[in-house]
Formats: structure tokens, sequence, C-alpha cells
């Protein structure tokens, strides 16, 4: 970088929002200006945000500030798919290199995803679909962005996470908040983050801020939001997400929506009926087996357990059925769990085996009989109480739902849910085999035979 512009920008250091409109000649709108400001000023930004506020404009802004004021730095940019790191992110960083910094004199070499300055002194995207592409990256300043953050795989964003060891490094998430559980949902409620939301209703159309003429064209206007209002509705997800930039109760596809859960954890209601035990057995590595005892509408107790083998889960459920008079034990018969059953029986215990994979009791309504037990808890969520138990909050309210071919439910796969949220739905799982009704045993008649 040439002398002269060294100490030009050495004016800079603690004001990027001049630096951007002096080099970038662009104008940021308030919103956008605390977002530059606070990926300079924090090491951690999260940004929940409506629909056309500019949102990724101002990350493609905060990677050329940030790659021109801080020396030497590396950035490593980062979306839920490669069109988006391309096609999105990266188009406007191309965008704003060539048409506004080239022509000013600014030293660089700029590729697809690739800005670099000097060997060690570089800004990239990379490939959203493996953790080990955030590897090696070491520099006395670091800024990491993952642009529509709530998309980005969990095991992408612990690889991130890693680069946050450095002295000096940064972080933006930035996205539109659609999903009420996951990583992103949990920046929100953490204080190490400085939290920044948008709404339409803050943006220039709708707040009188003064802008330049026909800024206002490329953000939210009042027409489509009118449109979409009479579109979804005010109480509708989308509005909520796209329009008000809040986290929705739940999305359309949601099946268990946050709002329902809380409802259940502040609800008080009268145990009754028989006591019923439902154990979900941990496969391997992080996931946990759990025992949740239900009796009627009330869930009594919450136990876990994470790498525990065969006979000691056992003796839990011998303790566990004791001390609650437990009326069944239904244990999830896939993999380990038809170990568990086998053993209990020994003991024993009449112990009911629940295949989730099995055919669903209304096969015409359900793909599964998993996908029918999570809509029983759906509809148990309602009138049920619940623990404050934070992780069968999130496990209850982070399965989504579509349609199969035949118009049947089909739950969300257990291993797409554990990309967004770090982990199996071990609780939840517990809850539906808990909620579990055995169908009723066949009676056989003796019918007599002519002539004995």
């Amino acid at each position: 970088i040439p002398v002269e512009q060294a100490v030009r920008d050495d004016l800079y250091q603690d004001d990027p929002v001049s630096w951007a409109e002096d080099f970038l000649d662009v104008h940021l709108w308030s919103k956008q200006r605390q977002v530059l400001e606070s990926v300079f000023n924090n090491r951690r930004t999260v940004v929940r945000s409506c629909h056309s506020a500019g949102k990724t404009f101002i990350a493609a802004v905060a990677v050329l500030a940030f790659a021109y004021l801080k020396r030497p730095c590396k950035i490593i940019t980062t979306a839920p798919t490669w069109y988006q790191v391309t096609d999105l992110l990266w188009s406007e960083i191309r965008r704003l290199y060539r048409d506004r910094l080239l022509p000013k004199g600014f030293q660089g070499e700029v590729l697809t995803t690739r800005l670099r300055l000097s060997a060690d002194h570089f800004a990239t995207g990379i490939s959203p679909n493996e953790s080990v592409n955030f590897q090696g990256f070491h520099s006395e300043n670091i800024l990491v962005i993952c642009d529509e953050a709530p998309g980005v795989a969990r095991d992408v964003l612990e690889g991130a996470e890693s680069l946050m060891a450095s002295g000096n490094a940064h972080m933006l998430w930035i996205g539109n908040p659609t999903i009420p559980s996951g990583h992103f949902y949990d920046a929100f409620r953490l204080d190490n983050w400085a939290r920044i939301a948008i709404s339409a209703y803050d943006t220039p159309n709708f707040s009188g801020e003064a802008v330049p003429s026909g800024l206002e064209n490329v953000l939210i206007s009042k027409g489509w939001v009118e449109e979409k209002r009479l579109e979804w509705g005010e109480d509708s997800a989308l509005f909520d997400s796209r329009i008000l930039g809040v986290f929705p109760d739940s999305t359309d596809e949601q099946l268990i929506s946050l709002q329902a859960v809380e409802s259940a954890v502040l609800r008080r209601v009268r145990p009754d009926g028989e006591v019923v035990m439902g154990v979900d057995v941990a496969r391997f590595g992080s996931d946990e087996t759990v025992i949740i005892v239900r009796q009627g509408d009330q869930v009594l107790d919450i136990q876990s357990r994470n790498q525990t083998d065969m006979m000691e889960i056992c003796g839990l459920v011998q303790d566990t059925r004791t001390r609650f008079s437990v009326d069944r034990v239904q244990v999830d018969e896939i993999g380990l769990g038809a170990g568990v059953i086998d053993r209990l029986r020994e003991m024993g215990v009449e112990a009911v085996g629940v295949n989730s994979a099995r055919k669903a009791a209304e096969s015409d309504k359900y793909f599964n009989l998993r996908t029918e037990l999570w809509f029983m808890i759906k509809e148990w969520v309602d009138h049920g109480s619940l623990p404050d138990y934070p992780k069968l909050t999130e496990d209850l309210s982070a399965p989504q739902y579509s349609f199969t071919s035949r118009g049947q439910y089909r739950l969300e796969g257990k291993d797409d849910i554990k990309k967004r949220i770090g982990r199996s739905t071990d609780f939840g799982d517990a809850l539906a085999i808990a909620l579990y009704q055995p169908p009723p045993k066949p009676v056989y008649k003796m019918r007599k035979v002519r002539g004995i």
C-alpha cells in the first residue's frame, strides 16, 4: 500500500463510516452506520433485519473497510449456500472495489470470492459445506462474516468460532429472523453480542430519514409492506420476520411454536391418571439418554445421561420406576433401545417398545409413527404442563414439517434438525415416547367346534 494512502487511511482508523462515505462514495443510513461501527467496536455483532434493508450491502462495506483500515488482516465470509457467497455478498464486494476503490488508486487484486492485498492480507469467501474450511487462518486482525446467518449450519459456525481466539477478532452475523430457535436466535439472548434490530419502520421510507435521491428505491417500500400486510396478515410469521424483523412465534412450517411451549411451562395442572415413562436411548457420541415421566397432562420428572451403557440405563429406569410408581415403561426400540427392552423384560418389567419408523395409526394422515407422535405433542402442549427445562423447550420448538406427494404430514428428518440446532432432539423424542398409546391387546374368543 503506498505510503500516502497509509497515512490517509490512518486518519480513518476509528471512523469506518467516514472512510466508506469518502472512498466508496456511498450513503449509509442510520442503522447501516450503527452496524458498521459495531463491527469495528465490538467483538461480536448480530443483526436481525427485515427484507430489503441493505443488510448484505453493509456487510460488503464492512469487508472493504476492515480490509483497508486493519493491517494486516484476514477476513472470512460464508453463507448458507455457495450461490449466496459468490453472487450476493461477493457480487457487492467486487462491484464496490472495481467501481469505487480501483479508480482511486487502491491496490489489490479481486477475484470471484477473494480480495488480495498481500499474501497475509486478504478477504475470502469460503464454502459453507465443510467446517474444516475455517482452519488455518491466523492474523493480527480477523473478521468473520456470516451472511444470512440463520441458515448457516451449526458445524460451520463452530468452525468459524475457532477463529475468534485471535486477540483482535471480530464477528458479524446478519440475516432475517426466520426461525425462533438455533444459533442466530440464541445470540439475541446472550450479553456477549452487540444486538441490532432493523424493522421496516426503521428504514428511511418509513422514518422520514433524509437520504439521497434514488436510495429510497432500493429499500423496502410502503407499497410492498401494505401488499404483504394484506396477503400475509399482521399476525403471520412472515410479517414478523420479513417486515418487523422479529423472530416469529413459529414459521409457517414449524410444528410447535415457541410461544406454545413457553405457555406450557407457565401452565399448572393437576397430575391425573396413569404414570408413564418415556425412554429415548442414546445411540452414539454426544446424544443423550433421556427419561421423562408423565402423569396425564403433567411432566413429573426429566433425567438425562451421556455415554451410559445399557446396564446403567436399566438401573436408572428401575430406580425411577420405583420412585414415581410408574404404571408403564415405554422405550425407543430402535438401535440400542432394543437391548434395554430385552434386559428390562428379563428383570420383570413389562417394557413397551416404540419404533417410530413404523407405520402411523392414521397412515393416511401421517408419514410414519414419529410424525404422528410429534403431532400428539403439538396437541398435548396446548393443555399440558412442562417444567422449565431449556433443552426440552428448544427441542419442542425446533422441528418443522412438510407434506409427502400423498398429502401426508412428514416431520423434518433428525439429521436436518441436528444441523440447525447442533444436537439431536433427545428430550423431545422422550416426551413423544411418553405420549405413545399402545394399541389394545387383541381379545381371543374360544370357538366351539362341532362334535366336541
